[in-house]
């Protein structure tokens, strides 16, 4: 058995009994495996027999620093603890990281009980291994600290020292997703509910689905979004130009290239201004609703800081409106009103900020996104406030000069509110800069009233929009469902054969040509190279797993045929999410049975299609393994 390593390492914990524990090693499989999508970890964890688990004591440590809900953490435990309860439970903190990862992980075997001491063999979905061994390591560490005898005080100065591990992983997890942000995240979960393959690719690019049914992404740009169109949005000044010829509403802009120039402009303009650099994203060094030549010196420096041009403009009053246009229609409209706090009558605003952040759970506490920083401090002087002012009961202060959601702003549905004539604009602004997705940011005193008959404009055109799945939950998969073809990808079939690289490239043509036989555009890989159909398109020397896997992106073929040994599939999984036939070519041979056992297990899961073996073979699995099948015993030309 592995070594297992406790949680707490080095520290002096009195548990009761054997602590939880982890297997020091953990076998990283590349592929899908067990019915997960890969990266699968495959390991062990143990803990004590016929333990009375102190659940209560638990749910406190995962809500308050894992940033689960306490209605998460309740359900889970609602039972006791067990595996069921750890694989559930470390799969809402992978949620509740912002992984991509939707399936909790599944076990592979049963339980093991030997010398007071229950084991379980886990295979785990990850899109970071060492991320989600971190939150597997916390997790355990949360549960052992919860289950000790110690005192809640000092229970929760060794919380405190395990709590870096859990912050570290959440770090890591960021930095790989920042390149496709929050939207590919959400992609790819849409993509786990329609079981349609996905590959994460390097610079934050995704394929969705497979042959010529996948769709390449980044974030929200798909490959219908033209390279000029995300240029010429990316540039606000342009923009605003393109959007005036048109004849929509855009506000008036002057580019600066100095504190003085910016302080020209807004003389210029007119107060109040908004001072942002030229060609940023995601509302980065924006400044809006300043009225001093102090603020606009201030925040020409921020915004310089952000982008070497940068633009001063007229500023429009009103309500801040998110349209979101996916092809011609509008599938999400939302208010966003800048961030701040409602006043009780009794606490004052920096009491209350304090209040809000104290409840704020886990990795969420340290981003917090309203603060008395130097623009909440100076909106507050503004209204003759300071942060020691007490705001009467059910008023609301503003704390930000914009409405971003990323800087605290708060939502509201207006789908069922828009008015036809700003409806048009949306759709209208967007073909105007030949955009097949974009946020419009449109801003209106009310979105129900025609910007026709009042003041309203166009403040940016966003060609990579976030779209939060608030108020549209179904919104990522119906973009899906539109943009990548039914069935979503190409039919596969795997040769499994023990090591005659001969005999498999006999296997793989014989499944080609029948393929090809039936209409379908094969791409086969062999020992003599890749072929499509009877075209060789690339040379022998290839690894066989990462041709299998490169071949989704083929959009030329419709069908893959590849082979791939037992000790291939077991040590890096399967190339596929779905496994359309699988042929075995495994004749007798040392080891073979177990390992051709194990195989079998590992990819039952994935089958959408037959198995196809000869009667020999058959007599070598386990009939439990093989009721998981449907078996075709006979020939496999």
């Amino acid at each position: 058995m592995p070594e297992m390593t406790g949680a707490g390492a080095g520290q002096a914990v009195e548990y009761r009994g054997t602590p939880v524990a982890l297997a020091a090693s953990w076998q990283v499989v590349q592929g899908h495996a067990y019915g997960l999508r890969g990266y699968v970890l495959l390991g062990l964890v143990r803990w004590p027999v016929n333990t009375s688990w102190k659940t209560g004591a638990m749910v406190p440590f995962l809500h308050e620093e894992g940033g689960l809900s306490l209605a998460d953490a309740e359900r889970h435990l609602a039972k006791g603890f067990g595996i069921d309860a750890f694989l559930a439970l470390l799969a809402v903190l992978e949620k509740s990281s912002y992984s991509p990862v939707t399936q909790p992980g599944v076990q592979m075997a049963p339980a093991v009980v030997r010398d007071g001491s229950v084991t379980f063999s886990l295979a785990l979905p990850s899109c970071l291994p060492n991320f989600t061994l971190g939150l597997a390591e916390w997790l355990v560490s949360s549960i052992n600290l919860g289950h000790s005898n110690l005192p809640p005080a000092r229970r929760r100065a060794l919380a405190d020292t395990v709590n870096p591990r859990l912050i570290a992983a959440r770090d890591a997890l960021k930095a790989k997703m920042q390149a496709g942000g929050v939207n590919t995240v959400r992609i790819a979960r849409a993509c786990a509910d329609m079981q349609l393959p996905l590959q994460w690719l390097p610079g934050g690019f995704i394929y969705v689905g497979s042959g010529p049914y996948g769709r390449f992404f980044r974030s929200t740009e798909t490959e219908w979004t033209p390279a000029l169109a995300a240029n010429l949005a990316r540039s606000k000044a342009l923009t605003a130009s393109l959007l005036r010829q048109h004849g929509l509403p855009a506000p008036t802009h002057q580019m600066v290239n100095s504190e003085e120039e910016a302080v020209q402009a807004a003389r210029t303009l007119g107060y109040p201004v908004v001072v942002k650099p030229e060609d940023s994203d995601g509302g980065q060094g924006v400044h809006a609703g300043l009225r001093t030549e102090e603020q606009v010196r201030r925040c020409y420096a921020l915004a310089a800081a952000v982008s070497r041009k940068v633009l001063v403009e007229s500023h429009i009053e009103g309500q801040d409106y998110r349209i979101t246009v996916e092809n011609g229609k509008i599938v999400k409209a939302i208010g966003r009103q800048p961030g701040g706090v409602l006043g009780d009558g009794r606490r004052s605003v920096e009491e209350i900020i304090r209040a809000a952040v104290a409840a704020t759970t886990g990795d969420r506490r340290r981003t917090s996104m309203i603060s008395l920083d130097e623009e909440a401090l100076g909106i507050l002087a503004e209204r003759g406030m300071t942060a020691r002012s007490v705001p009467p009961a059910g008023e609301f202060v503003v704390l930000r000069r914009r409405a971003n959601i990323s800087t605290g702003g708060i939502s509201r549905d207006v789908m069922d509110q828009i008015h036809p004539d700003n409806a048009r604009l949306a759709l209208r602004a967007t073909q105007a800069l030949r955009l097949d997705l974009a946020g419009i940011d449109l801003i209106i005193p009310d979105i129900s009233v025609s910007w026709m008959d009042c003041k309203a404009g166009i403040c940016e055109v966003n060609s990579q929009p976030q779209i939060n799945t608030e108020f549209a939950p179904n919104v990522y998969r119906d973009l899906l469902a539109r943009m990548v073809p039914a069935p979503g990808r190409m039919r596969t079939v795997l040769v499994l054969h023990a090591s005659d690289a001969l005999e498999s490239d006999a296997g793989v043509a014989a499944a080609a040509q029948q393929l090809v036989q039936r209409g379908e555009r094969v791409l086969s890989t062999r020992r003599d190279g890749t072929w499509l159909n009877d075209e060789r398109l690339a040379p022998p020397g290839r690894d066989a797993f990462a041709a299998a896997m490169a071949a989704e992106l083929e959009r030329e073929a419709t069908a893959v045929v590849a082979a791939l040994t037992t000790e291939e599939v077991l040590k890096q999984g399967l190339p596929w999410l779905h496994l359309d036939q699988v042929r075995v070519l495994c004749g007798p041979g040392p080891g073979l049975v177990p390992r051709l056992n194990a195989c079998l297990k590992l990819l039952a899961p994935h089958m959408a299609g037959d198995l196809l073996l000869d009667a020999a073979t058959a007599e070598l699995i386990d009939p439990p393994v093989l009721a998981r099948f449907t078996v075709s015993v006979g020939s496999h030309s």
